[in-house]
């Protein structure tokens, strides 16, 4: 099962390794003690295992099976994100591992409106984007023991790119190709607005990180 990819493309065995920091202090910031949690494209949950150990009710959401079958002590739900509709509200929603960067406008507000549809009245939203300084091109670094190294980066309009991410493991390789965008803080503040939610602040000093609230 190790070797499965999930339907976008990310590999299993890569997402088994990621490290869940520093993702995971800068979720916990933004979370009021024992809120419920839906996380939006959870993996295999990265960031699912510490914040249930921190006792936070999470339902977990994937579109693989693969990436799921490793969840452990939250509710799974096996889902095309952009279509889920769980008839739930929860204290907290999370839109992580950059599933905003969507490179268009519609994926960005689908996203949004699933975050807004499950938000809890007081209920917070936490979105992770690339910074909105961020210019795409030929990068490597490392996430814990997993190598990165971002190629064959081709601009498109409005912010958008295509890309290939290669990532090694204890001597494999896996490339992904993907298309994404940047989206600058006047965008995000107006996607907010149509979807029914405000910017109420970032949570990182890059903007990587902001947090979302229902627009009163």
């Amino acid at each position: 099962m190790d070797e499965a990819i999930a339907p976008d493309g990310s590999p299993l065995a890569v997402y088994r390794r990621l490290p869940p920091e520093p993702a995971l202090s800068t979720v916990r910031s933004a979370l009021p003690p024992g809120a419920t949690v839906l996380e939006l494209g959870s993996g295999p949950g990265r960031l699912t295992h510490p914040l249930v150990a921190a006792g936070h009710a999470v339902v977990a959401v994937d579109e693989s099976a693969e990436m799921l079958a490793f969840v452990q002590g939250a509710e799974t739900v096996r889902a095309d994100v952009w279509g889920l509709d769980l008839g739930r509200r929860f204290d907290a929603v999370l839109a992580t591992a950059h599933l905003f960067d969507q490179p268009d406008a519609g994926g960005k507000l689908g996203l949004l409106a699933v975050c807004r549809r499950h938000l809890a009245p007081r209920g917070v939203v936490v979105v992770e984007r690339y910074p909105p300084d961020w210019q795409p091109g030929e990068a490597a670094g490392a996430l814990g023991v997993v190598g990165v190294r971002l190629a064959d980066v081709r601009p498109g309009p409005g912010g958008s790119f295509t890309a290939a991410v290669t990532y090694t493991l204890e001597g494999r390789s896996w490339t992904q190709r993907f298309a994404a965008s940047v989206t600058p803080d006047e965008e995000l503040e107006r996607l907010a607005a149509a979807s029914g939610l405000r910017v109420a602040r970032r949570l990182d000093d890059r903007g990587s990180w902001v947090l979302l609230t229902a627009a009163r």
